[in-house]
């Protein structure tokens, strides 16, 4: 999606709930009326919510599974929302230059970090419920 667009810049926007149809490229699936688009006062634009199980409902990017992304970033941003009560998971698929793929899976019900050569869990312990934060991945691999 990415790979022959310019990317020497500060940033990359790869996902944004802003504009007509934001979801356009994305692959959406669960049930229809717990994924929407709706105008946040304390982040002054669009977000996106998905409510209920995270196995059930999800956004993936790119919409095809054999398409890749082609990002060559170092670091992934992650503007979330977490309200009480609830979890967090987000799953990232990485490819490296060697072409090995690389499975990071980070939840807040993860309890302890489990790691093998291509697969990875890691609790996202330090996330706060309530409040708009940001997720910083370091991606160089």
């Amino acid at each position: 999606m990415f790979k022959n667009q310019y990317q020497g810049g500060a940033f990359v926007e790869i996902f944004s709930a802003q504009g007509k149809n934001p979801g356009a490229k994305w692959k959406i699936s669960g049930n229809p009326s717990a994924i929407w688009k709706e105008y946040d006062k304390e982040v002054k634009g669009f977000v996106f919510v998905l409510e209920g199980s995270s196995q059930i409902n999800k956004m993936q990017l790119p919409k095809e599974a054999r398409q890749t992304l082609g990002l060559i970033q170092q670091f992934l941003t992650l503007q979330i929302f977490v309200p009480l009560g609830q979890d967090f998971s987000t799953e990232l698929l990485i490819t490296d230059l060697g072409n090995i793929k690389r499975r990071l899976y980070l939840s807040t019900v993860h309890k302890e970090l489990s790691v093998t050569p291509l697969h990875a869990k890691i609790p996202l312990l330090m996330i706060k419920r309530k409040i708009v934060g940001t997720l910083g991945i370091f991606v160089n691999l």
